[in-house]
């Protein structure tokens, strides 16, 4: 029948191993798998602050949004969970004897999810999460017995230093587990200080790591069924399983809600570059149609070791639907005006420069200066000082992804094209991924609400007082400007006459 899906019948009945089921990702991922129906979903969570894994799991059903699935237990979902107590950073995936034989002998496609995303991270974290995770989980796929396929997500980033940057496994940085070994033999001061040297050119330790893991992908591509994903900028989702949900500030959702609260004044930024933004709905169902894609050629094609034929999907939009910073800032301003945040300090809107000196120049004028100020009253009432320390925070996230706002990144997708292409009516109903049918203000229209309803708590019963507040915020902005501009004309005007008639001077 013509609304039937071949993604979503190859994935029913199978057992699936996830890590990093507590991430953003992950959570989303564990969504879709349970309406696909497989038959055993094994995460692997490791213990925190004294939170057993099961208990973890337990929370996030019974809190996330994006988990009602499980809340519901359709099709009895949540009784298909299996929640493994390990860590992919320790030796043999920090698994039980017992839940290391289950896996080996009943996984069938393991999703390799887990990640440190944070750009700030020290070398050593990074490396851990990223590179020695992505090794003990390799080691464990290759005991497995049943294996199908291996699915790594990483990131487009990884290969950022490549313009454009194609389907393909490129040269490391380094050799991985050498990496591996001169952290271990570190202290984090030492690392910290030869990191820059190391990372070059590289923009941050995260996208480092990931080129270093996405090495070892490469050392066992022959022993296994395996495809590598990179998403671009990740977003908030746009339809599945709800519209608009994110539980992260991480990169273009920092900078929509510090603009729409009115904290970011300035940004770094090139207005004619792309940004290549993804909703993250359309990130988990790329990964799962190019996954069934890479496990059917298997069947027909032997393994490749050359690294153009390699399963490597570029999950990216700025080929098939570009949208650049100017236009981000133009969503934001537009729907920022209609859906501003009860919490906003000022009106949202930001200047945007490709110039660093002049973006430091406002940066001091229109951050710094206001903080003092602001700070320095918050002292004399007897309140603790806060702005300042946001706009410290604030300096620090801009310097990170200017690196990523002030360049143009392509990143070919030509074989993940011929994929939507090829996909039916039923996948394409089931697993919406296809770049091309993305109108960007629909989906600003879902991403900016879903960033005050996810990330700044506030209701939609909140949202007439703050449309009602944000219109006096605007009143008081146009008056103050204004009066800027009549002193700026007085002094000029008065400067004028002082030159031409020092005697009318005298007068005013």
């Amino acid at each position: 029948p013509e609304s039937r899906s071949p993604v979503a019948d190859f994935y029913r009945g199978k057992v699936v191993l996830l890590t990093g089921a507590t991430g953003f990702l992950g959570k989303l991922y564990m969504a879709k798998l349970a309406q696909l129906r497989v038959a055993e979903l094994i995460v692997i969570v490791r213990e925190k602050k004294g939170v057993r894994s099961k208990e973890r799991i337990e929370r996030l059903m019974e809190k996330e949004p994006v988990l009602k699935i499980f809340r519901e237990n359709k099709d009895n979902c949540r009784g298909k969970v299996t929640v493994v107590q390990g860590d992919i950073e320790a030796d043999g995936v920090g698994l039980s004897e017992e839940d290391a034989k289950h896996i080996k002998e009943r996984v069938e496609i393991v999703l390799h999810a887990a990640a440190d995303v944070r750009f700030d991270e020290t070398l050593i974290k990074a490396v851990l999460a990223n590179v020695k995770g992505t090794w003990e989980m390799l080691n464990l796929c290759v005991e497995i017995r049943n294996l199908k396929l291996m699915v790594y997500i990483s990131t487009a980033y990884a290969n950022c230093v490549h313009k454009p940057a194609y389907e393909r496994f490129y040269e490391p940085p380094a050799d991985p587990l050498s990496i591996l070994k001169l952290v271990g033999n570190l202290d984090e001061y030492e690392c910290d200080i030869i990191t820059p040297m190391i990372i070059r050119p590289w923009p941050n330790t995260y996208t480092y790591a990931k080129a270093l893991a996405e090495n070892l992908i490469k050392q066992f591509y022959h022993r296994m069924n395996m495809v590598i994903v990179r998403p671009s900028i990740v977003a908030t989702t746009m339809y599945d399983p709800i519209p608009g949900w994110t539980d992260n500030l991480y990169g273009m959702n920092g900078v929509i809600v510090g603009a729409g609260c009115g904290i970011l004044r300035v940004l770094h930024t090139a207005d004619d570059c792309n940004c290549d933004v993804v909703p993250a709905d359309f990130v988990v169902n790329g990964t799962l149609v190019a996954a069934h894609r890479a496990f059917e050629r298997y069947q027909t094609e032997p393994r490749s070791c050359d690294p153009d034929r390699a399963e490597i999907y570029h999950l990216a939009s700025g080929v098939d639907n570009p949208l650049t910073n100017g236009q981000i800032q133009r969503f934001i301003k537009t729907i920022g005006e209609e859906h501003p945040p009860l919490k906003s300090l000022w009106i949202g809107t930001y200047i945007s420069t490709r110039y660093a000196r002049v973006a430091m120049l406002l940066t001091i004028f229109l951050h710094f200066f206001p903080g003092i100020v602001v700070d320095f009253a918050l002292r004399m009432k007897g309140k603790k000082s806060r702005l300042m320390k946001i706009y410290r925070k604030v300096r620090k996230f801009t310097n990170f992804i200017a690196f990523f706002a002030t360049q143009e990144f392509v990143f070919e997708n030509s074989k993940m094209r011929r994929i939507f292409d090829s996909m039916g009516p039923g996948d394409r109903a089931q697993f919406q991924c296809d770049m091309k049918t993305i109108t960007w203000a629909d989906f600003f229209n879902v991403y900016c609400p879903g960033l005050k309803l996810y990330m700044l708590n506030e209701k939609p019963s909140t949202w007439e007082a703050a449309k009602r507040r944000y219109d006096r915020l605007k009143f008081v902005s146009i008056v103050l400007i204004k009066l800027v501009l009549a002193y700026v004309v007085f002094v000029c005007i008065r400067q004028l006459i002082v030159s031409t008639c020092p005697y009318l001077c005298q007068l005013m």
